[in-house]
């Protein structure tokens, strides 16, 4: 059994550590909220404060002694600092890289690859930059994986589903074009479970998109999630937007993982 730090026990980091825990691993993790420490700890959790920023290197000291470290720190920007999150990344991945921890994983997302209405694979990734931050995705997985010191595995995640994060939510009662276009969706349950695969098949130096082997509809998936919440469903228009189809086949012949909701109508509400 491995020591684990998850920086970030937020709506992944959180019952990922519960699972990490669960299996016996030793999981330490960092919550920017005081009142979240107890939640940490009564999840097997040995909790820590932190507030991650370019100065946080005092409160990193013990998440640093570990054997694994889990990068889930959402992107961000800083008004008047130009590429605030790379900057904050690479800032951790010194650190990490004078610590004892060996490997590292980065939960980064499909947004680097074009949206060109093709089916796109690991290989296929370009400089986009992220339309939550000011850098491309690509420059901020290298953080990583061009570090020396540990080895460092991506994990690209598609849309989110699971718990809070119901995708009606997000366009009830408003316009959505590209109805029938096809969406990429995984659930946290899978979001876990493609982690703790990684971890214990040592999948290190690598990346793996991470996404529902089905695509429905923005029509079908949307729909059926304002339906279940009882809310008004958006404004649909047939007019086409670009859009990707991610391909996840490496990561089901690779680790042999099997999705636990492999169409992602059927992840909705859980």
């Amino acid at each position: 059994m491995a020591t684990i730090s998850i920086i970030g026990c937020g709506w992944l980091g959180l019952p990922l550590g519960q699972h990490l825990a669960k299996l016996g691993h030793t999981v330490k993790g960092s919550t920017t909220t005081e009142s979240k420490l107890n939640t940490l700890t009564q999840a097997g959790i040995e909790a820590h404060p932190l507030a991650l920023n370019l100065h946080s290197d005092q409160e990193l000291t013990p998440l640093l002694q570990a054997d694994i470290a889990i990068i889930t720190v959402p992107p961000r920007t800083q008004e008047g600092e130009p590429q605030y999150y790379l900057r904050l990344l690479q800032n951790l991945a010194n650190k990490l890289a004078d610590s004892p921890v060996q490997q590292v994983l980065f939960t980064g997302a499909t947004s680097v690859y074009p949206q060109d209405n093709q089916e796109v694979t690991e290989k296929d990734a370009q400089r986009i930059e992220s339309p939550f931050s000011d850098t491309p995705w690509l420059d901020i997985e290298e953080v990583f994986t061009k570090a020396t010191g540990f080895d460092a595995t991506i994990v690209r995640f598609s849309g989110l589903i699971g718990g809070s994060y119901q995708p009606g939510r997000y366009f009830s009662g408003k316009p959505l074009g590209g109805a029938s276009d096809p969406v990429n969706m995984i659930h946290r349950d899978d979001c876990i479970g493609v982690i703790s695969a990684i971890i214990e098949q040592d999948a290190w130096g690598d990346a793996f998109n991470a996404s529902a082997c089905e695509h429905p509809s923005r029509r079908e998936l949307y729909s059926a999630s304002c339906d279940m919440a009882g809310i008004p469903r958006p404004e649909f228009a047939d007019t086409p937007k670009p859009y990707r189809i991610v391909n996840c086949d490496k990561l089901k012949q690779q680790l042999g993982y099997q999705f636990k909701y492999p169409n992602p109508l059927n992840a909705l509400g859980k």
